[in-house]
């Protein structure tokens, strides 16, 4: 499906920010929280936004921006997280922003850890090394012992990896999975393709419709849409230069590993007496190549 201009494109910073930063739009992120982790955190039925933007404790930390971050009516943390391109040491990234709070939490001189839980929810549109060779879209990483029991539930790890939600809708599939095919395809789908039952889904599609954008709001979303195809086109750019690269070096792999089985046919002819030119007619090498490389002057 071609995109069609019905919908924005959620993936950008624009389209993220409108559907999940917005408090006239807040409902919509608790339906798909409560859609996606409910099992995990529990129900949430109110979020109130806090600041993204955390200093260290020390000078030399660096300041970390996180997309969104919020809590709930319990204290829970979450922070939420659009990752558009692949990253070295993602992993880390996100246990360091988990820390980040961790540890603004712990230094306001409370003498007592009993620190709310602190949720890290990534929703990833690339194909993650860390998940490779898995066919899941979701995941939720726990701290678990070595008998894999889990150890404490106030921090949980969550991936959405969208590239697993398939061009084709399924009959029959979870809320989560709902929510990730539309985000996902969004942009690509007409308005035919928009849920008739009333509820926060629905509102998703209205929330991102072209024609609710101000003019000023379609100016920031194009600019954001090139952002986000710049960064499309970069990654598109890196797939296929490093499919050259494996493609050349295993073409080259190919040729010396060819290259030293015929001088071991080579060594094994002379080993059994036949003199350097047949060897050399035989294998279609060199006397000199053959030569120098068995280190045998035949006959």
């Amino acid at each position: 499906m071609k995109t069609n201009n019905v919908f924005i494109n959620p993936l950008t910073d624009f389209g993220f920010k409108r559907v999940f930063a917005s408090e006239e739009n807040k409902d919509i992120l608790i339906a798909f929280l409560n859609d996606c982790i409910s099992d995990y955190v529990g129900v949430i039925h109110e979020i109130r936004f806090l600041p993204t933007e955390h200093i260290g404790l020390a000078e030399a930390e660096k300041k970390l921006i996180f997309d969104i971050y919020c809590t709930n009516e319990r204290g829970q943390r979450f922070i939420i997280e659009m990752q558009r391109a692949r990253q070295d040491y993602f992993a880390d990234r996100v246990i360091t922003y988990v820390s980040r709070i961790i540890s603004n939490e712990a230094s306001r001189g409370v003498r007592r850890y009993d620190l709310p839980p602190v949720y890290s929810f990534n929703i990833l549109d690339y194909h993650a090394p860390e998940f490779m060779g898995r066919d899941e879209y979701f995941w939720a990483v726990h701290l678990k012992d070595n008998q894999n029991r889990i150890f404490s539930k106030k921090i949980i790890l969550f991936f959405m990896e969208l590239t697993k939600f398939a061009a084709q809708f399924p009959d029959e599939k979870t809320p989560a999975y709902k929510w990730g095919y539309a985000l996902k395809h969004m942009s690509r789908m007409s308005l035919k393709d928009m849920p008739e039952e009333a509820g926060e889904f629905r509102k998703l599609f209205e929330v991102c419709q072209m024609s609710r954008l101000t003019t000023m709001e379609k100016n920031d979303y194009e600019k954001s849409i090139f952002e986000y195809e710049d960064v499309q086109d970069a990654l598109e750019c890196m797939r296929r230069h490093s499919l050259q690269e494996g493609y050349e070096q295993g073409v080259q792999q190919g040729m010396q590993q060819g290259r030293e089985a015929l001088f071991q046919t080579a060594r094994n002819l002379l080993e059994l007496g036949l003199p350097l030119a047949d060897v050399a007619r035989a294998t279609g090498l060199s006397e000199n190549e053959i030569f120098a490389h068995v280190g045998n002057e035949g006959d």
